[in-house]
């Protein structure tokens, strides 16, 4: 702490205040005028202030702050001198040669009996009268108007300031005393010894050390604080003046003086500067009594120290600190020990943790210096040392090793690190030998296995332990070997690290011998660990490390291949090792990667992570994208755009499943611009190819020949130019690149590459390639798989011009709304898939409302009775260059920009299947769309209202009928349903916008269930008790994208594709019944309308919910449908509902709904796809990995077995037949399963043995179930039961069935 300055002011009357400058700046240009400093004040002008002191302190300070009648006179003086200047000048006086020691002592002599005056009546601590009494204070001020002026605060009593004189005077004559021993020690070449003072002085000092206390008290007093923090600074300065001057009694100087300044670097303001205060007298604490119960205070504060992130960053806090551990105390060694192991249990970071590794290694470094400097002969010193090392070092080595949380055993490891970097010092090596000889090699043979695993960790840091000798080489070799052996996949993982780090670091030290072992164990045995794939993961990674060392590349250019056949494994992380190995191989000079792994493996595994659960942007995919990106994108200024173009069409050709991955991985390997020239480049080759298909098939390509510059020409030599899907590849890849890079085109600095891309596709570049497919598309002789792959290439265009500005492009919005009434005599199916991607770019256009209104308007219609589609007017929208009905397929004349085209009203079926495909497709376009809908409020109300026409429709076809209105178009029913579903799905997708989870089901959702429990299911329960059988009219397929497939493939906002797979075999068309005949009967509407909000409901319960009692209460209502006996209503309903319980099960653990389900079909007699669909929901329930859900629903089978066994009421029926067919086939699947056998019998064990049902389920897994150990150790218990009690016989109720008795006599085998 900077010391504070004083200053005095008189007024004109003579009275004297004194004022606080604590605050002043050495600066301050506050002065008292003087004409020579050593004209106005000589040692005698100090003796008379001192010698006028008697009865008061007055004099001495007026002496330093005020020099009284030549006030006045020094105002019209020349020079002036500041406060500081004056005291430094008096100090100045004492520090003089000429000031002798006889001086000395008049002077300190003459201090003593003042200072203790002051002590004894506490005058520099404020009276209650000085803090209450207002009208002496009011007096004050107006007596110091001037200094009031001159910002100045006016103190009470001068007795604190008196305190710092004295401070200043002692200091000042220590300085004297030192310069004088410097100036003789320079001369005489003496050691600095001890130096002698006079006995005056000492008195004075001691009672100033002694007020240390008192003022630290007086810093609460606001009046006086900052003069008391100022004194006791300049008391600090004399007391450390006094201990680093070695003067006599220095020791009695730092008993305040420690704690004090401990306190000081503990607050909020302390700084740097006192923690070097404080590290510079830390010999202090040598002569420190740690036995004493008087210090424990003084103990608390240093191990306080332990956790001040001031101490531990700055470099003397982490000297002081250091200096504690070397103090001849064993207790404090623990005691400091036991906090650092407080801080490092919770959690430190790692800059903290190096601080205390430089701590430790300091503090035991010196200790063994110290030993060897006094050559044994000081034990003290030696005692040290072993409390270092017995107390701390041997607790972290111990923890290390055994302690029960990782992060814990991590953090020791960073303090420990500070002595594995020096082991290679004799000193250090000798230590870790003794203090880990007796903990390792045990540890690494415990049989907890996370002790296994830290040892082996330990094993590499100290590796050789013991020093380089043969015998102790080996045994690490064999700890490894053992490691790598393991019976626990972990410490199999830690043996393969441990081995790779020491012959990474000790290739040449190790035996020839041992690397071939331990290679051997690594390549041929945990690169093939089939049990664990973090083993064979770990393998790779080793080899990786290995390769590092520039020695180990002769050993292992050999053996790579054989690692490099992990390149397909089944694990995504063991692929990914794979290529980091195969990354660091690159950078290796005279190694090649593609020696490995075979460049088309690389391709095959690049197309394969493109491919099904893979994702296509993960870091195998995105890592292997990297290894090859100069294989397909060179860079360089030799590397001419002809050469790129040449190397992507063979990709594109040799494998267009990983030009497709490669490409969506470019934006990472590539820059902006480097990403535009391949997209321009790539566009010039697929209208290049257009045209030579073109020319082959004699069609006229003059206008898209003229988008190529003459003279260019594109030399490729693979084969396939004309190829439909390597065109269609070549433009999704456009898509792909273009998609990557659009956020980063918005950018300014990328504005060069977006105005390139502009300009190449403008103008007619997309509507004549996307005609020219488009025509193939409607080729009905093509081929299949050249029909798809028309449609990638349209829908890959579409995606494109989305991107581009509408107004740049010729003719193609025009050409687009042409196409959508030009398709009738298309087949829906194509219509559905060639005209959503059209309707996706209008509403990327900015034309969402028109687009909302258009296919309202169509769906509007044909449910308010309207048939004919061409009675209502179309929308008309102003298009570039369109005509006004129909339009050309290629765009070829210019028309008036402002023309009025007509928006046609489409097909239903091609309506409802463009809306499906909105709501669940996962391109880009189609997202974009959904998104323009949902955020557009007139849109999106607009086919909602549109929607729920269909709503009333329903309902007039499910009221009884007579006569010829008996039956209904089954066309109708169908478009129902998929309006009803579409509604559904919009709704969640409107509710999975606001981004809440879990998402609820919106007042709308609701409504909807609402709707089909007061009114459908009513109306289904009558129909289905007619005779006429519906299975007759229309044979069932699920809905679009059947929420019954697996997991996460279920259409949805969140979720990705829909999967195709559902409890019903078979797939049939999107959003449609297959008709077998002309007309149906109401019930196939209820069917259809319960099937889709089931669906919708269905969607809704896998996005994670949480249970909502509103859901299950409607869904119980539901399944007493299934009590009928019509079987299409049950194989209609069944799925869904068996899907939406298992999801509620598998969610919430809840069984309640599944319960249900199965109650309801107890009377059932389930045809035979009814069969498949409750086996395949058994079957799902089963695949569950939480074992308490399937105990759970085990527990639930059991449940309404015995509910229906109590139930029945044929007695003498086989146990399965009285449970009825449904639970008869439930059953059955559970006992197919080995997990299940084993769960359902751990259930039944569990149970009360007087039970009927329990001993037949029991029986029942005895002869059925498959044979495993865990199965037969539950029957074994069960057999003992029997057997011990043979003449007890279960019992449920009073009606024991003769097939129990009939089974009891069959032989059980134990």
């Amino acid at each position: 702490m900077d010391m504070a300055q004083e200053e005095e002011v008189a007024d004109g009357g003579g009275v004297v205040a004194v004022v606080s400058l604590a605050d002043e700046d050495e600066n301050d240009e506050t002065t008292i005028a003087t004409t020579d400093a050593t004209a106005i004040f000589s040692h005698n002008d100090l003796f008379a202030a001192v010698e006028e002191s008697i009865l008061s302190c007055q004099p001495v300070v007026d002496f330093f702050y005020h020099p009284n009648n030549q006030i006045e006179n020094a105002k019209n003086a020349a020079n002036t001198m500041t406060i500081r200047q004056r005291r430094d000048a008096i100090c100045d006086t004492v520090k003089s040669p000429k000031f002798k020691k006889a001086r000395a002592r008049l002077l300190f002599s003459g201090l003593i009996p003042l200072l203790k005056k002051v002590v004894e009546e506490k005058s520099y601590i404020p009276t209650d009268n000085d803090e209450d009494d207002e009208d002496d204070e009011d007096d004050v001020r107006k007596d110091n108007n001037t200094l009031q002026k001159l910002g100045l605060m006016v103190e009470l009593t001068p007795s604190i300031l008196f305190v710092r004189c004295c401070a200043f005077l002692v200091e000042a004559y220590l300085d004297g005393i030192l310069a004088k021993q410097q100036t003789s020690r320079r001369s005489s070449q003496q050691p600095p010894q001890k130096i002698d003072i006079i006995d005056e002085i000492f008195p004075v000092a001691e009672i100033l050390h002694d007020l240390l206390f008192p003022l630290q008290s007086c810093l609460t007093a606001v009046k006086i604080k900052k003069e008391a923090m100022a004194t006791q600074s300049a008391i600090f300065s004399m007391c450390e003046k006094w201990w680093h001057g070695n003067f006599e009694h220095r020791n009695q100087m730092v008993i305040a003086l420690v704690p004090l300044l401990l306190v000081k670097s503990f607050e909020d303001t302390a700084q740097k500067n006192d923690i070097k205060r404080l590290c510079s007298i830390q010999e202090a604490l040598d002569s420190l009594d740690f036995e004493d119960e008087g210090i424990l205070m003084v103990k608390m504060f240093l191990l306080r120290t332990i956790g001040d992130r001031l101490f531990l960053q700055s470099v003397e806090g982490r000297k002081f600190i250091t200096h504690l551990f070397l103090l001849d105390d064993a207790s404090l060694v623990m005691d400091l020990h036991r906090a650092v192991k407080a801080e490092i249990v919770m959690g430190e970071n790692k800059d903290i943790l190096n601080a205390y590794a430089e701590i430790y290694y300091n503090a035991w470094k010196a200790s063994t210096d110290i030993k060897e400097d006094d050559d044994d002969n000081n034990e003290g010193m030696g005692t040290i040392q072993t409390s270092i090392e017995e107390n701390a070092l041997q607790d972290f080595m111990f923890q290390v090793i055994h302690a029960a949380n990782p992060s814990t055993a991590k953090s020791v490891r960073t303090v420990l690190d500070k002595f594995y970097l020096h082991k290679k010092s004799p000193h250090v090596e000798a230590m870790l030998h003794r203090m880990f000889g007796p903990l390792l090699w045990r540890a690494l043979s415990a049989s907890n296995s996370r002790i296994r695993q830290q040892a082996s960790v330990v094993l590499v840091d100290t590796f050789p332990l013991g020093g380089w000798a043969e015998v102790c080489v080996k045994r690490s070799v064999k700890a490894l070997m053992s490691l790598m052996g393991d019976d626990v996949p972990d410490v199999r993982v830690a043996g393969s690290r441990a081995a790779a780090k020491i012959l990474s670091l000790f290739w040449v030290a190790v035996p020839s011998a041992d690397i071939r072992t331990l290679l051997n164990q690594i390549i041929v045995k945990h690169a093939s660990d089939a049990s664990s794939s973090a083993v064979r993961a770990a393998a790779v990674t080793t080899i990786t490390t290995l390769l590092q060392e520039e020695k180990t590349h002769a050993v292992l250019r050999p053996l790579l291949p054989s690692i490099g056949n992990l390149i397909h494994d089944k694990t995504e992380k063991v692929r990914l090792a794979v290529v980091n190995m195969l990354l660091s191989i690159k950078k290796i000079r005279g190694m090649k990667y593609y020696h490995v792994v075979p460049a088309n493996h690389l391709l095959a595994r690049l197309a394969e992570e493109g491919r099904g659960r893979n994702n296509p942007r993960g870091n195998v995919a995105a890592s292997l994208s990297n290894l090859l990106s100069n294989s397909f994108f060179p860079t360089g200024s030799k590397k001419a755009m002809t050469d790129i173009i040449n190397r992507t069409l063979r990709l594109l050709t040799d494998s267009p499943g990983a030009a497709v991955t490669f490409y969506k991985n470019a934006y990472s390997q590539l820059s902006v611009n480097s990403i535009s020239r391949l997209i321009a480049a790539l566009m010039k080759c697929l209208c290049f190819f257009v045209v030579e298909e073109k020319k082959k098939n004699c069609e006229d390509a003059s206008n898209i020949s003229l988008l190529l510059p003459e003279g260019e020409a594109i030399e490729y030599k693979g084969s396939g130019l004309s190829s439909t899907a390597m065109m269609a590849t070549i433009a999704e890849s456009v898509s792909i690149l273009w998609e990557s890079i659009e956020a980063q085109l918005k950018d300014s600095q990328n504005e060069n590459a977006k105005q390139m891309l502009m300009e190449e596709f403008s103008g007619n570049v997309l509507t004549e390639v996307y005609c020219h497919f488009e025509t193939k598309f409607e080729n009905d002789n093509l081929e299949d798989s050249k029909l798809v792959d028309c449609l990638r290439a349209c829908i890959a265009i579409l995606n494109c011009a989305g991107k581009v500005d509408e107004s740049k492009i010729s003719g193609l919005r025009a050409h687009i709304i042409g196409e959508l009434s030009n398709k009738s005599d298309m087949p829906a199916e194509r219509r559905i898939a060639n005209l959503s991607p059209n309707v996706a770019l209008l509403c990327a256009w900015g034309m969402t409302e028109d687009v909302a209104r258009y296919l309202a308007s169509s769906i509007s219609r044909i449910f308010a009775g309207d048939t004919d589609e061409r009675v209502n007017g179309s929308f008309t929208l102003n298009v570039l260059g369109s005509s006004r009905k129909s339009l050309p397929r290629s765009v070829k004349k210019k028309v008036a920009a402002d023309e009025a085209v007509p928006l046609p009203n489409l097909d239903i079926d091609v309506c409802l299947g463009i809306l499906g495909h909105i709501l669940k497709g996962s391109y880009p376009a189609s997202a974009l769309a959904r998104e323009s809908i949902l955020k557009s409020e007139t849109a999106f109300n607009t086919i909602v209202s549109a929607l729920q026409t269909a709503k009333r429709a329903a309902e007039q076809m499910i009221k009884p009928r007579i006569g010829e209105d008996a039956d209904m178009s089954p066309t109708m029913i169908r478009h129902i349903g998929i309006s009803i579903e579409c509604y559904g799905r919009l709704l969640i997708h409107k509710e999975a916008m606001k981004g809440e989870i879990p998402m609820k089901l919106t007042p709308e959702a609701k409504s909807l269930m609402n709707w089909v429990t007061n009114t459908i299911v009513p109306a289904l329960a009558k129909l289905a008790s007619q005779d006429n059988d519906f299975s007759r009219f229309i044979s069932y397929v699920c809905p679009i994208s059947s929420a019954i497939a697996g997991k996460n493939r279920i259409s949805s906002p969140i979720v990705g594709n829909p999967g195709d797979t559902s409890f019903v075999s078979g797939r049939g068309s999107l959003n449609s019944f297959e008709d077998t005949s002309k007309f149906v009967s109401p019930r196939a509407a209820a069917i259809t309308v319960m099937s889709s909000v089931l669906c919708t409901v269905a969607e809704w319960s896998l996005l994670r919910y949480v249970g909502d009692s509103f859901v299950s209460d409607q869904i119980s209502k539901w399944c007493k449908l299934l009590e009928c006996s019509d079987t299409s209503v049950r194989k209609a309903l069944l799925p869904w509902l068996f899907h939406i319980a298992i999801t509620s099960l598998e969610n919430e653990g809840d069984s309640a709904l599944l319960e249900e389900v199965l109650l309801s079909m107890k009377n059932a007699d389930p045809s035979k796809a009814e069969v498949e669909i409750i086996v395949y929901a058994v079957a799902t329930v089963m695949s569950l990995r939480d074992e308490r859900i399937l105990k759970a629903a085990i527990s639930t089978i059991v449940n309404v077995t015995r509910i229906i066994i109590v139930q029945a009421s044929e007695i003498d029926a086989l146990f399965l037949d009285k449970a009825g067919s449904c639970m008869r086939n439930v059953i059955e699947s559970v006992l197919s399963e080995e997990k299940g056998s084993v769960i359902l019998a751990q259930c039944l064990i569990d149970e009360h043995k007087a039970s009927s049902v329990r001993e037949c389920l029991l029986k029942e897994l005895h002869l059925h179930s498959p044979k495993t150990d865990a199965l037969d150790e539950i029957l074994s218990k069960w057999v003992a039961e029997n057997t011990t009690n043979d003449t007890a016989a279960p019992v449920d109720d009073d009606k024991e069935n003769k097939s129990d008795n009939q089974n009891d006599s069959e032989p059980i085998a134990a």
